[in-house]
């Protein structure tokens, strides 16, 4: 065979593109796959919403550059309508509700459907004003009629708020801190929110819609 042959050089180049588009097409195949994988450990799969391994990798990851604010939401009611109608009903309403936390997200705000009726959203690099506006824009697309299974449900939801400087973020702290305003808001009278504060005598600044 004569190497010096254009039609070698062409035989050459062309095995040699056949080779890079196939380790390319491979190599996409292998990051869809991972993403896939990764979906199925982070999202849960009822809402579509990140899950408590998604906030888990959340903290993994969090260099503490940021200030925080961590919004606890609790729906109102939720176990009434789940014994009433069954758990499809539930699911259903839970997809509905995800749906409005989904409108709100992006990279600096993230939801999170902890189990349950409970859910976690995060705010990264916000002032108090613009998480309480986040907390009464939640509360305003969670609490109207739905419609499932051929009747009408509503529902409303509890949200308790803890807000700290990214070199102070501790997550247990802030959680304890959002639950424990979120139950403040539910014997408030619920349908409503309450910030976290330590400057208050008793912990807990109410903050009512």
């Amino acid at each position: 065979m004569n190497l010096t042959s254009p039609y070698v050089h062409y035989f050459i180049y062309g095995l040699l593109l056949i080779v890079f588009l196939g380790g390319a097409l491979y190599i996409r195949a292998l990051r869809e796959e991972r993403n896939a994988l990764r979906e199925l450990v982070y999202r849960d799969p009822v809402t579509g919403l990140l899950n408590r391994s998604g906030f888990d990798d959340f903290w993994e990851h969090y260099r503490k550059k940021e200030n925080l604010a961590l919004l606890s939401l609790d729906l109102d009611g939720f176990k009434e309508i789940n014994d009433t109608y069954g758990h499809s009903a539930g699911d259903a309403l839970l997809k509905e509700v995800s749906q409005g936390l989904m409108q709100v997200t992006n990279k600096n705000q993230l939801a999170f459907r902890m189990g349950g009726d409970e859910f976690l959203f995060i705010m990264k690099n916000c002032d108090p004003n613009q998480v309480e506006i986040m907390a009464s824009l939640i509360l305003k697309k969670i609490s109207r009629p739905y419609f499932i299974q051929d009747r009408d449900i509503s529902v409303t939801g509890s949200i308790g708020i803890s807000m700290c400087e990214a070199s102070k973020a501790d997550r247990a702290r802030l959680l304890e801190e959002a639950d424990s305003a979120m139950y403040r808001a539910k014997r408030k009278g619920k349908n409503g929110y309450h910030v976290f504060s330590h400057t208050s005598t008793n912990g807990i600044m109410s903050s009512d819609l």
